[in-house]
């Protein structure tokens, strides 16, 4: 039975081989044809890449819009930021989410949202305790000399000094009672002398201990002069200093313990705001960020290190949502206040929203190297009336209304024509003719362009245009547009014929300025007739321009003029070129292009 179940599959094998084979087979087979087909119209010189590709010019509601991609967010968020501070300094993180609220969850106030690190402040609030208690100590310590040193100054004026100066007094007092009772012995000696009772000589050495005791009396007052008037001075001073120094060892005790306090207040402070709570109620929304300057990103989920004041939640407000797009400096200048915008959520389905402009950022965004040197520049759009169930973070797509019209002239922007700041269609006259015609711009987006149809003439709806004029140049006539041929700002003609004449070993190919006296066109003040123009290029004034001298014209106007030789003898006249000037001004046929195989005039072919 194992064996003839394998022939059944191989059959299967083989026939899916064969059918694959046939694909393979058809598929050559169609190329060959294509090939045949490519040869055969090459072969009947039909070159597919000159077919004018053609369109027609419709009417209809037009509409300029921006398109940006953007991301909703509220305008009004509340941000819960990481409020431990980094104490290691520089750009180092201060802590790192120990666990966290799930993104989505809707919160009431007072619920918990994060827990970060604390293990490194519990260790710090251990460390400043620690600290605090020994500033303490010095405190104490200083207080207690401060103190001490007032007491030293009391305890010298109210016993010190007052027992010195009771001792020193009590000197005096015996000195003044020695002093007397020797000068009444002396004055008993001198009786005696005198009665000749005792010789002279005992009332000589009598004299002499009354001196001594007047010494003893002289020195006990001088000690009680020094005491009062410079020892009890000086030991103030000493006193008064130490109590001044313990003051301010004691104020500085007291600082420094102050300031241990408080950095054991903000420790403990920063230890509850390891745990944080909702301030108000909302739905939580991580604040994850792609930075716009390097390759690094921030991820709001456990373990992830965060920087002081770095916003790790928003609570977003839905009554006020908004959509932040960023718009290329290309298109920024049309954005303005207040343009209506329709915005295309996913989320929503077909279903949009709309907004207007709130603001438009004047700086453009920070670039990184990887970017494009295109700026960009910051939208905000208020979404109007936001459902309940819109939310942060969604991708949208903003159409901000530049312009709108119900009813404008169409046009496909392929199917336009620049030269020199001009706008131009090719227009199908019929009968294979095409007829060049000057479209004046009202306004263009990215497919289409409305004509402004009160300066435009020659378009009509319905009507055929070329939608590859590059691949037809030659279908053209620029000549009937002589201001095309202007080298800088196209002149009137009467300026043609006033173009200033040409400086000595000037080359006469040089275009010159754009009429006499610089004037530009639509000055209109002070034109030369053209007889005046004449005589500027007749610089033989022979009254006829040589070849020479009309090849002093400016570029443009000579291949435009190079009829005016009506006559054929290689020389304009005034006459013809009065003539010449007169059909441009009236538009006619003198500055058309010449036909194919004709004569272009006399000056046709040196031009």
């Amino acid at each position: 039975m194992k064996h003839r179940s394998r022939f059944p599959s191989a059959m299967r094998s083989q026939r899916a081989g064969n059918i694959l084979l046939l694909i393979l087979g058809l598929i050559i087979v169609i190329s060959f044809m294509l090939a045949a087909v490519w040869l055969a119209i090459r072969s009947q010189g039909v070159d597919t890449e000159t077919l004018p590709l053609i369109t027609q010019i419709s009417r209809g509601p037009y509409e300029h819009v921006v398109l940006e991609q953007g991301e909703v967010e509220s305008s009004n968020n509340v941000e819960i930021r990481c409020e431990v501070k980094n104490r290691a300094g520089g750009n180092s993180p201060s802590t790192s989410i120990l666990k966290i609220v799930e993104e989505g969850t809707w919160v009431k106030e007072g619920d918990w949202l994060i827990t970060f690190d604390a293990a490194k402040i519990e260790n710090d609030l251990r460390q400043q305790r620690i600290t605090a208690n020994a500033s303490k100590t010095k405190m104490i310590q200083a207080k207690a000399d401060y103190d001490t040193a007032v007491i030293e100054r009391e305890e010298y004026l109210m016993g010190t000094y007052e027992q010195d100066r009771k001792g020193i007094q009590n000197r005096i007092f015996e000195a003044k009672e020695n002093v007397a009772k020797e000068k009444l012995a002396l004055e008993s000696v001198e009786r005696s002398v005198a009665r000749g009772l005792v010789p002279k000589l005992q009332m000589r050495g009598q004299q002499f201990r009354v001196d001594a005791a007047q010494n003893v009396l002289d020195l006990a007052e001088q000690d009680l002069e020094v005491l009062d008037k410079y020892t009890k001075a000086k030991n103030l001073t000493q006193l008064d200093s130490n109590i001044e120094a313990a003051k301010v060892r004691l104020e500085n005790e007291e600082a420094s313990y102050a300031e241990e306090l408080t950095n054991l207040k903000e420790i403990e402070e920063q230890l509850t705001k390891c745990t944080v709570t909702a301030p108000e109620s909302g739905q939580v929304v991580y604040a994850n960020v792609q930075s716009s300057r390097s390759s690094s990103e921030f991820v709001v989920e456990a373990g992830a290190a965060v920087r002081e004041r770095q916003v790790i939640i928003r609570l977003p407000d839905p009554a006020n949502m908004q959509v932040k797009a960023k718009v290329n400096e290309a298109r920024v200048n049309l954005v303005r206040v207040g343009m209506p915008v329709e915005i295309s959520i996913d989320a929503f389905g077909d279903k949009p929203l709309m907004g207007e402009v709130s603001k438009v950022n004047k700086y453009a965004e920070p670039g990184n190297w990887w970017s494009s040197t295109a700026k960009q520049y910051a939208t905000e759009i208020k979404v109007l009336d936001p459902p309940p169930e819109i939310r942060s973070g969604l991708t949208a797509e903003v159409r901000i209304h530049v312009e709108r019209k119900e009813d404008a002239m169409l046009v496909p922007v392929q199917a336009i024509f620049e030269k020199n700041g001009y706008t131009f269609c090719l227009a199908d006259k019929g009968n294979d003719d095409w007829e060049t015609v000057k479209v004046q711009i009202s306004s263009a987006n990215e497919k289409m362009i409305s004509i402004d149809e009160d300066q435009t003439s020659g378009l009509a709806n319905g009507q055929t245009v070329v939608l590859n004029p590059r691949q037809h140049i030659d279908k053209f006539e620029f000549e009937k547009f002589p201001e095309v041929f202007a080298e800088e700002e196209p002149p009137a003609i009467g300026e043609v014929a006033a173009a200033p004449t040409p400086s000595p070993g000037q080359d006469k190919g040089q275009p010159q300025g754009g009429g006499a006296g610089g004037q530009k066109r639509g000055s209109g003040s002070g034109r030369p007739s053209a007889q005046e123009g004449f005589a500027r290029f007749d610089t033989d004034s022979d009254g006829m321009l040589s070849s020479d001298e009309f090849n002093t014209i400016p570029a443009g106007f000579r291949t435009i003029l190079s009829g005016a030789d009506s006559d054929g003898d290689g020389n304009v006249s005034l006459a013809e070129w009065t003539a010449a000037l007169g059909k441009l001004k009236g538009g006619g046929g003198g500055g058309g292009r010449p036909k194919k195989g004709g004569r272009s005039g006399g000056f046709g072919d040196q031009t």
